[in-house]
């Protein structure tokens, strides 16, 4: 076996960091611009917003008003639905990590508990019509999790809430301001 020598190449990279060097300086330019131009279009655009926003809340009635906090309501009561299925999915993973077992919360441990002594519990545990349909809820309520029952409505309302309160607040913006331009 031979033995190769390695020889370093006499190989100058100034000019490669002379290079890097300045392209650093220029990027270093181009982001400090680039940021003072971002915050004067966030100071513009926020004081216009500000503006647009006075302008329409100094017009909206007592209508208005009253149909915005009943949409924040339903917000609020299905954020706490929300908070309440991540919290039991959340209990559930804290008892998984200690013992190792998953426990399961399926939707007839409220069911018993809303229902005890009512006709509908009395129909749910021995029907004597509807049978067909008193067994597919028994399935639902037997197999589909609780937190899955509080997080996708609560889900699905904020969401359309929130749609509908914005969709709103933009149609009352835009007859504002047709009104004010005739």
């Amino acid at each position: 076996m031979t033995d190769t020598e390695f020889k370093d190449p006499k190989s100058d990279f100034s000019s490669w960091i002379r290079w890097i060097d300045e392209n650093l300086d220029r990027s270093k330019i181009f982001f400090r611009e680039a940021g003072q131009a971002t915050a004067t279009l966030a100071r513009q655009t926020l004081s216009m917003t500000a503006a647009e926003a006075r302008f329409l809340v100094s017009k909206l009635s007592a209508v208005d008003f009253i149909c915005g906090s009943l949409g924040l309501m339903v917000v609020f009561v299905a954020t706490l639905f929300l908070l309440s299925g991540l919290g039991l999915i959340s209990y559930q993973v804290f008892l998984w990590l200690k013992d190792g077992v998953w426990s399961e919360f399926p939707i007839v441990l409220v069911f018993n508990f809303l229902f005890e002594n009512t006709w509908l519990h009395q129909w749910f545990s021995n029907p004597e019509s509807w049978i067909g349909l008193q067994k597919v809820v028994e399935w639902l309520v037997e197999n589909v999790p609780l937190s899955l029952v509080l997080i996708v409505p609560a889900l699905a309302a904020i969401g359309g809430t929130a749609c509908l309160m914005a969709t709103a607040m933009v149609v009352r913006f835009y007859q504002f301001k047709n009104t004010e331009k005739n």
